[in-house]
């Protein structure tokens, strides 16, 4: 399980850095007076947004993790209360829920 916290610690880490970056380029962006990159630039806006999003999604689901492993709860299914298969968990470290009740 050590392995495993590393690895969403790693991960969140990771993230929180992609997040920041993301922030920046945002907010360092100058305004264009033509009309096309204005467009170009609400398009690439968009882009970061949904990628910043993705990211602060998957940051709060190792932060419940975390918090699981901390009350010994990590690596049960939120759903059928049944354990979560090692080989899901060493896919996604921070699955809530079995294969089966994912599906």
């Amino acid at each position: 399980m050590t392995d495993r916290k590393e690895r969403m610690l790693a991960l969140k880490k990771e993230l929180s850095e992609r997040i920041s970056k993301i922030d920046k380029d945002l907010h360092s962006r100058t305004s264009s007076t033509k009309f096309s990159e204005q467009v170009v630039d609400g398009q690439n806006d968009d882009v970061l947004l949904n990628l910043k999003n993705e990211a602060l999604y998957e940051l709060e689901q190792i932060d419940r993790a975390l918090v699981k492993m901390s009350r010994d709860l990590y690596g049960i299914c939120e759903k059928c209360h049944n354990d979560i298969s090692p080989e899901r968990l060493d896919a996604v470290p921070f699955a809530a829920q079995c294969k089966a009740c994912a599906a």
